[in-house]
């Protein structure tokens, strides 16, 4: 039997806050080649090395480590595409057969706009 990712799942919405906490971070080095894709990576690379250094981040929604005002537009672009994408997955019950499945939609989808 497959693995199923439904919509409703803690790794959905895990993966999602990795994503932003990582870009923002990528951000803030200045680090914006191919973003999207390079977050996730990070994330699944490492993610005890995540958990130990969300642990010293700011909240999700905060931009303080973030001081160029295009830098903090591109992030927060990117906080309103993830929960817009969040939503959508909620309304129409979206579902993955895998952690790799779900990176690849995220990247693909929040990778088409400038930026990523």
């Amino acid at each position: 039997m497959g693995l199923k990712i439904k919509w409703n799942d803690d790794r959905v919405r895990g993966t999602a806050t990795a994503l932003l906490l990582i870009a923002r971070d990528r951000l803030s080095r200045g680090e914006t080649a191919d973003l999207i894709r390079a977050s996730l990576a990070d994330y699944r690379r490492d993610p005890a090395d995540y958990k130990l250094r969300k642990a010293a981040w700011p909240d999700v929604r905060e931009v303080r480590p973030l001081t160029d005002p295009a830098q903090i537009a591109q992030y927060r672009k990117l906080q309103a595409a993830v929960d817009g994408l969040l939503r959508k997955f909620v309304e129409g019950k979206r579902q993955f057969n895998s952690l790799t499945e779900l990176d690849n939609f995220l990247s693909f989808t929040l990778g088409a706009g400038p930026g990523a």
